[in-house]
């Protein structure tokens, strides 16, 4: 099994649960990871115990330049050449992409050795990559049905975005003690995606003490914001500063986060979306308003239209008009408890599984 993917946690974390349910099914697969430079994927792949293959190609987005683009274009004929050299020494039977301009010269190299090709989308606007790898795929899965209408309908199917299984295994009590959370405490769970965002932490952090005063918040800062964010607690009074609890980073313990949450707030990437979904918590979406394509900006509207969310803009994002969403909610558990009825109906806990036995199937080891 050929993974590639990289940059954002959002383009590796489906992979690695698509690998986990495939050892589920048979623990005799073999996996290559092929991803970029710079992207979470070196950190990541290597720590779930996956063989791990750095093309040239940057995974993460260059500012944009002409001396990013000129990188962009010199990488692709590199990679190809780099790609297809890993190609011939792992001899895939299958490949499965997230996307993204990292895998463009790693499919290519597939194709020209007759692997097939999984292309998954988590997205509800296919980006540009996205469109261009469809042609070269064998199979094509999508987590939203506004994306099928952008792509080869007769080989695009609605699967979902893969959860790894180890974060559903979590249940709300074990959550609720690994993180100190008491029974009958509220409990709401802000995040800005695998990096982190400076304007979701400054929105939270205007906000703070009016929501300590009704919940606890579990903050998931981003390793570059976590200093600033110890430094917030030791300056909150002490009858709240336990209720404020500051992560940089989550991995295998965000599933105990979400099963023990009442609200989770973070941006609007596939997984950032789906995983609460999953465990069936409400959901308030900021959208990263420079998103590639605006495609953040058609999740939340597809989410929001479940009845499981309510989107925030970056432009309204002040620390008034958050406290105002947050509490609001928080006060309004007729509203909560619909919300969380919508997101466990919208949720698809079980699309890993049913990718690799997709995957399987195009690979001929059924």
């Amino acid at each position: 099994m050929l993974l590639v993917g990289g940059g954002t946690g959002g383009h590796v974390s489906p992979l690695l649960a698509i690998a986990e349910a495939l050892k589920e099914i048979d623990p005799e697969v073999g996996f290559l990871f092929l991803g970029g430079r710079r992207g979470k994927e070196a950190e990541l792949v290597p720590a779930a115990g996956i063989p791990f293959h750095a093309t040239p190609m940057p995974s993460l987005r260059d500012p944009q330049s002409r001396l990013a683009l000129l990188r962009t274009l010199v990488g692709v004929p590199l990679a190809f050449f780099d790609a297809l050299a890993a190609l011939v020494r792992f001899r895939p039977d299958v490949c499965c992409t997230t996307g993204g301009v990292v895998a463009i010269p790693v499919t290519l190299a597939a194709r020209l050795m007759r692997v097939p090709v999984y292309l998954w989308d988590g997205n509800a606007l296919p980006g540009r990559a996205t469109r261009l790898l469809a042609s070269f795929s064998s199979r094509i899965g999508v987590s939203y049905e506004q994306a099928r209408h952008a792509l080869p309908r007769g080989r695009t199917v609605l699967a979902g975005t893969p959860i790894r299984a180890s974060l559903l295994k979590w249940t709300r009590e074990r959550g609720r003690e690994t993180f100190a959370v008491p029974a009958d405490a509220m409990l709401v769970v802000v995040s800005g995606g695998s990096q982190g965002s400076e304007r979701v932490n400054d929105a939270l952090w205007s906000a703070l003490g009016r929501i300590l005063r009704s919940s606890y918040v579990l903050h998931i800062t981003g390793e570059k914001h976590g200093a600033r964010a110890e430094s917030r607690r030791g300056n909150l009074a002490a009858e709240v500063r336990d209720r404020y609890i500051v992560r940089t980073f989550l991995g295998d313990e965000m599933g105990g986060a979400l099963a023990a949450a009442d609200l989770a707030i973070g941006r609007a990437g596939a997984s950032s979306i789906a995983e609460p979904l999953a465990f069936g918590v409400p959901l308030l979406v900021i959208p990263f308003g420079a998103a590639m394509e605006g495609h953040q900006e058609a999740n939340a509207r597809a989410v929001e239209q479940t009845g499981a969310a309510l989107t925030m803009r970056e432009g309204e994002l002040d620390g008034d008009r958050f406290t105002s969403q947050v509490i609001g909610l928080l006060q309004n558990p007729g509203r909560l408890r619909r919300m969380a009825n919508a997101a466990r109906a919208a949720g698809r806990p079980q699309a890993a599984q049913e990718i690799a036995r997709d995957l399987l199937s195009l690979g001929g080891c059924a």
